[in-house]
């Protein structure tokens, strides 16, 4: 196809814009592995009686100065894979009390490593069909090749608009004494995911939104460029385990995690090829030492009705107020508690070179316990930090970056290919559509491909 009829062809495919698909973000890890976040402090429950708990989520961020103890396994057999095998930035964190009769609860702060490949729970990798959720037999889970743990997320630039449209995620723990190794891997998915995969609707839709904003952020002085804020996110997650015994195996969402997440979107320059130096730029700190309090008393739906079809959430257990001080983390104090000097100092030089952008989570938020556990109940104190890396935040095809693709792409890229120097060097990387390091007709092709 030449360039003259490159435009017309386009004309009856791209009636209105094709919103831009989601930019697959893998969870970062190769940090402290291993090891728990922070390093053990103890916390009483309050008002009480009963009795300290040792808490070991810290700073609730990986790489920092505030590095934990090496991660014990506490279960019966072995687990699929030792606690934090990968070395996970990315965790969740769920503020528990283990009941003592006579004596009063025990504070537990329970944590998932997130990262690595993702799972088959059929052990099959030729069937065509992957499971979630154990089978017959309880054949060994598989780890599925060339995949990695990820959150998707569709940028809306021109719209101030970010979109959560993935979730799926390989996490482990330390398990529980007496419990058996199952319960020590688990899986992560969006609300609605179905046992084999698919996509789903999710028990509580007016919360779970997955729609946030997404600002740009100009700094300090004004002149920051390639980093911008995400905000007001809504997400329900699910959290299951690969135990086949477990009272909900045959289902997904044995815990339901809400959260609103807000965080950073950082965009490589592809011009000079660096990322933003953000030191001092005035990102602020985590959400840490903050309780998601104001959820407390609200009713969700359940996604497993195997104790009625709502949850109340609560602010803790009797005697055990998970809202009380000290019970949320610990705030960040390297760099001055900068997330800047965090993100430049940890978290860019173990993105990939050839990733062009990477993102930052984190939610303070509640969560439903449809498995019966004594332990994790339906409370406040179910947090998340999530950080991964993506090849680009732009379509394929976006070539104007505009977070769309429409015939407003066709006209540049069009052009590009036919005057290339007049035209930015972001803007012929983003025409290079099939990737080759060439912009000639094959990207046409490839554009045509991308939209059809």
């Amino acid at each position: 196809m030449t360039l003259k009829h490159f435009l017309p062809a386009l004309a009856g495919v791209l009636i209105a814009a094709i919103s831009a698909r989601g930019a697959e973000f893998r969870l970062l890890v190769g940090v402290d592995v291993g090891r728990y976040p922070g390093t053990a402090r103890s916390v009483a429950p309050s008002p009480g009686p009963g009795f300290p708990g040792s808490f070991a989520d810290g700073d609730r961020l990986a790489g920092t100065t505030d590095t934990g103890a090496i991660v014990a396994y506490q279960g019966i057999g072995t687990p699929l894979y030792a606690p934090n095998h990968v070395g996970a930035m990315s965790m969740l964190f769920r503020r528990g009390s283990v009941p003592i009769p006579g004596f009063g609860p025990l504070p537990l702060m329970g944590i998932d490593f997130l990262g690595g490949p993702l799972l088959d729970l059929d052990g099959d990798l030729n069937n065509g069909v992957r499971s979630l959720v154990p089978v017959s037999g309880n054949p060994t889970p598989v780890e599925i090749p060339g995949t990695a743990s990820f959150v998707d997320l569709s940028f809306d630039f021109a719209g101030g608009l970010v979109t959560l449209v993935g979730l799926d995620a390989t996490g482990t723990n330390e398990g529980g004494p007496s419990i058996g190794p199952g319960i020590a891997t688990i899986l992560v998915t969006l609300a609605g995911t179905t046992p084999t995969g698919g996509a789903g609707a999710g028990p509580n839709p007016t919360y779970d939104t997955r729609v946030g904003t997404l600002t740009p952020y100009t700094g300090a002085g004004g002149t920051l460029t390639g980093v911008y804020r995400i905000n007001a996110l809504p997400l329900e997650y699910w959290y299951d385990s690969i135990e086949p015994n477990s009272a909900t195996a045959s289902d997904l969402g044995s815990l339901q995690q809400f959260g609103v997440f807000r965080g950073w979107l950082v965009v490589r320059d592809c011009a000079t090829g660096q990322f933003p130096v953000m030191t001092g730029e005035g990102l602020g700190a985590t959400l840490w030492p903050m309780v998601d309090a104001g959820d407390v008393g609200n009713i969700y739906n359940t996604a497993v009705d195997a104790f009625g079809d709502t949850a109340e959430i609560f602010g803790g257990v009797p005697g055990d107020l998970f809202t009380a001080a000290g019970n949320g983390g610990l705030p960040l104090t390297d760099g001055g508690g900068d997330l800047g000097a965090y993100f430049d100092n940890v978290v860019k030089p173990r993105v990939a070179t050839g990733s062009g952008a990477f993102v930052y989570l984190e939610a303070a938020g509640f969560g439903i316990n449809n498995s019966g556990d004594p332990v994790f109940t339906d409370t406040v104190g179910y947090d998340a930090v999530l950080i991964g890396e993506a090849v680009s935040v732009f379509a394929t095809g976006d070539v104007n970056a505009d977070g769309a693709v429409d015939m407003l792409d066709a006209s540049l890229l069009a052009s590009i290919l036919v005057n290339p120097t007049a035209h930015s060097a972001c803007e012929q990387a983003r025409a290079d559509v099939n990737g080759d390091g060439q912009r000639d007709g094959r990207d046409v092709r490839a554009f045509l491909d991308a939209v059809l």
